[in-house]
């Protein structure tokens, strides 16, 4: 905050050909008042005041940026569930050919169930469970959990309802659909 103020100070001073002190109050329309019995101080040229602050060797370098992206969708069907302690599992084709080299940035899901019994577990799976991320909780969501993998690699949705005893009437499974977004290489 003093930074930033300082620096305020300071170019306000330059642009402006006054002198700012320790003491000068300034206000949200940016007029300079100075406080009686201040101590002025001598105002930096124009260049110094809006001079970019050098990198800081702690922090960590900007990341890379890659080039232009893409995206595509993919829809299936979820299984019924018909008892508990059972994987099911639904698979989500590439439907869109995907450079190659390209990098997931994104990825959006929505599943839906007729009803969720007690003890549902729902994981969404990048390429052969290698990589997953939990949406029991979620039927709907996006995440960043898959960013930098293989834009060109399937996803499945794996469930199960966890516990003992019979499960009631089955879950029927409803439409599927998973979203990936990618950035291509520059």
């Amino acid at each position: 905050m003093q930074r930033g103020l300082r620096g305020l100070l300071l170019a306000l001073a330059a642009c402006c050909a006054v002198t700012a002190s320790a003491q000068t109050r300034v206000d949200r329309t940016f007029s300079a008042q100075q406080q009686p019995g201040a101590t002025p101080i001598a105002a930096l040229p124009a260049a110094a005041a809006i001079a970019t602050p050098a990198p800081q060797p702690d922090q960590p370098p900007a990341p890379t940026r890659r080039g232009p992206g893409g995206s595509y969708a993919s829809d299936a069907m979820g299984a019924t569930i018909l008892a508990k302690n059972a994987d099911y599992e639904t698979t989500f084709k590439v439907n869109a050919t995907v450079p190659a080299g390209a990098s997931i940035s994104n990825v959006s899901w929505q599943y839906g169930l007729s009803n969720k019994p007690v003890g549902f577990e729902a994981v969404l799976c990048w390429n052969n469970q290698q990589r997953c991320w939990n949406v029991t909780n979620s039927a709907s969501g996006s995440t960043t959990a898959f960013n930098g993998k293989d834009a060109s690699q399937p996803f499945t949705l794996h469930y199960r309802v966890k516990g003992g005893g019979q499960l009631g009437p089955p879950a029927q499974g409803e439409m599927n659909q998973i979203i990936v977004t990618y950035d291509l290489p520059r």
